[in-house]
């Protein structure tokens, strides 16, 4: 009886361990936000000439930058009878372009200036997640996601260009004494604050395949308002 037992046990453990799917979250081009991830100077495969290392940044000193988008999309179910019995699926996650960002130095605090800037994204998308699951529990049933969907996307857009205008001014223009420090410690009390909405692999994974990952849904045909740019 105690084999038994223990034999049904191992299966048991054996079959949700093989049911775990690694979701790959980077590929050739991009690399997408997961906890841990930390961007170094080999990432940065974008070309230096060709004008991408303006005036501008000789002026302020920038040696690096990092191509960053906040990236969305909406997934519904294929089968209109399901809409309803299932919900709408979003993916958001930040996305670093390995081939548009450059650093012609591998000084570890360009880079780090850089990392910041990829986890300000990261702040937003957990911002966006919050958003649409508050209109979720609040509005109840389907369509609450893909009436909202472009608003709370373009808020988030909207909050993450205004952040990095500002980090930008403080660390980078007025070179503010400590403002590197200060903006590091801020960015990273707001996400040890919001880690239960930490963007998962699978979103990082949707837009690897470019597809629905649930054979069941595909990307919405329609939303409601205007989105805008994955940048």
């Amino acid at each position: 009886m105690i084999k038994l037992t223990i034999t049904f046990i191992l299966l048991i453990v054996s079959l949700n361990s093989f049911a775990q799917v690694n979701y790959p979250t980077h590929d050739s081009a991009y690399i997408f936000w997961q906890p841990g991830i930390t961007l170094t100077y080999n990432d940065f495969r974008g070309d230096t000439v060709g004008g991408k290392y303006t005036e501008l940044y000789k002026k302020v000193g920038l040696q690096s930058e990092a191509y960053i988008g906040l990236w969305s999309i909406l997934d519904v179910p294929k089968k209109k009878k399901d809409r309803g019995r299932k919900l709408e699926k979003v993916y958001v996650a930040p996305a670093f372009d390995k081939t548009a960002s450059y650093a012609i130095t591998n000084d570890t605090m360009e880079i780090a200036i850089q990392q910041v800037y990829f986890d300000i994204a990261e702040t937003w998308a957990r911002w966006a997640r919050q958003q649409l699951s508050r209109y979720q529990d609040s509005m109840k049933g389907y369509g609450v996601s893909l009436l909202m969907y472009s608003t709370v996307i373009k808020d988030a857009k909207a909050g993450r260009q205004q952040m990095n205008s500002a980090y930008a001014e403080d660390v980078i223009i007025s070179k503010k004494q400590g403002a590197f420090e200060k903006w590091r410690k801020l960015i990273d009390n707001q996400l040890n604050e919001t880690a239960l909405w930490a963007t998962k692999p699978e979103d990082c994974y949707r837009f690897i395949v470019r597809k629905a990952i649930d054979k069941e849904y595909e990307e919405s045909p329609v939303v409601v308002g205007v989105l805008p740019s994955n940048r």
